[in-house]
């Protein structure tokens, strides 16, 4: 049981840091040869090798988005997702209504200054 609860606290820490972290938490794959930088250094665009699950936080919650292989994903200079295919359908609220964005349509995502997400969802 000790093991159970020490795994149980590790795996609850772990969450913890991965909701409060910066906007955009996810190990990024890409294929050799079509990554893009900005001037700063930080990682503009490039193709992901593998579906990529992405977990933003922001003052309005947290969001998941599944990002679809052999796409391009992209973030802005300061390291934020700001858009990608999406791998498979998701639910995503507009105003007080649920709306679904159908796999292989473009999820797009602006967070305001004061920490409020707006996310759009584009067949390109």
């Amino acid at each position: 049981m000790k093991i159970l609860y020490s795994n149980f606290l590790i795996l609850s820490i772990f969450g913890l840091n991965f909701a409060i972290s910066p906007p955009a938490k996810a190990a990024i794959s890409c294929e050799n040869g079509t990554i893009n930088h900005y001037a700063n250094g930080s990682l503009h665009t490039c193709l992901i090798s593998q579906n990529t699950t992405l977990q933003l936080s922001s003052a309005s919650g947290i969001s998941i988005f599944p990002c679809k292989a052999q796409s391009y994903i992209y973030f802005d200079e300061k390291g934020q997702f700001r858009r990608c295919q999406l791998a498979e359908d998701i639910q995503i609220r507009i105003d007080n209504s649920l709306e679904k964005c159908p796999a292989d349509f473009w999820i797009n995502v602006s967070i305001s200054d004061a920490g409020n997400q707006s996310i759009t969802c584009r067949q390109n």
